[in-house]
């Protein structure tokens, strides 16, 4: 691949230089907490395509579903299939790529592509708060959020009085739960939609060839398509076809400012740190900045 690819939307030696920076940021955060010294890879988490040459950890909540959809083609399904199945495209793509063991992931690692794709931590969080908890719209979290409800929810609490018959947690709920299981368990133990990268996907075990960016995620998927060279199968993202404003949307169209102004309006200061001590070495280690929400407590006071 050269810097004039065609309808390429990007600098290939600019870009290459941003990619080695983030690598370069994790290596030295991973070595500031002593985090390459000890444990071993989350294995159990990756996608490993030794046809195409690509090893992929799946965090979830950050672009997930696009790329279940690219390894379930990677796999063999033909998208007309993939667009009337009403199967999990995680159960799908297992199926053609089972979790490996350790020593296969290491194995694979060195002739692959790898790459992982990250979101703002605290935006992920919401996100998978609004998806799974609020309203208890799936059944495997329904006896999670009863039991935060149980646990956290005081009678003629301000909750209860807003919306008396509904049993899914709040927020700042939610937020009290993920705040004291981290003092009272591992970080392995916690759920897949709200596991801190660090410890999920075990970049300071494994170095990854790409660390995308949802912010970028347009641009750092073409790189990884083209760099692969998978143009062929999978589709290429268009930059000129991409939807003005994206990065500032939820799935649902709401502003993402506003949610977190909603949300996060709803919590304290010491929540707000105690959800920091736990991903905060995300916004370290992946370059993000939490000023935006201790802002939102100046506003409102």
């Amino acid at each position: 691949m050269n810097s004039d690819s065609e309808d390429s939307g990007y600098d290939l030696e600019d870009l290459e230089s941003e990619l080695e920076g983030r690598r370069q940021r994790v290596w030295e955060v991973c070595m500031a907490h002593g985090l390459n010294t000890e444990g071993e890879p989350n294995a159990w988490e990756f996608f490993i395509d030794s046809t195409h040459g690509l090893v992929w950890c799946n965090i979830f909540k950050a672009a997930s579903s696009t790329w279940l959809y690219n390894f379930n083609l990677l796999g063999g399904y033909k998208e007309q299939y993939l667009r009337r199945s009403k199967k999990n495209p995680l159960v799908l793509a297992r199926s053609h790529f089972p979790r490996p063991t350790i020593k296969q992931l290491q194995e694979a690692l060195p002739e692959s592509l790898s790459f992982l794709i990250v979101r703002e931590p605290f935006e992920r969080l919401l996100s998978a708060y609004r998806n799974k908890i609020e309203g208890l719209p799936h059944r495997f979290y329904r006896k999670m959020g009863r039991e935060i409800v149980e646990k956290y929810r005081k009678k003629n609490s301000h909750a209860n009085v807003l919306n008396p018959t509904s049993t899914g947690p709040t927020f700042s709920e939610f937020v009290n739960y993920i705040t004291d299981k981290a003092g009272s368990t591992k970080m392995t133990k916690f759920d897949e939609h709200w596991a801190p990268y660090y410890s999920f996907c075990t970049p300071c075990h494994i170095n990854f060839t790409v660390i995308a960016k949802l912010e970028t995620l347009t641009r750092d998927q073409e790189y990884i398509i083209r760099r692969a060279g998978l143009e062929n199968i999978l589709m290429l993202p268009r930059h000129k076809d991409r939807p003005k404003m994206i990065l500032n949307k939820a799935r649902d169209g709401k502003n993402t400012n506003d949610l977190i102004r909603k949300y996060y309006g709803q919590l304290t200061e010491q929540q707000l740190k105690k959800l920091y001590d736990i991903y905060g070495i995300d916004f370290e280690m992946f370059g993000y900045n939490i000023t935006k929400y201790y802002e939102i407590f100046k506003k409102d006071t």
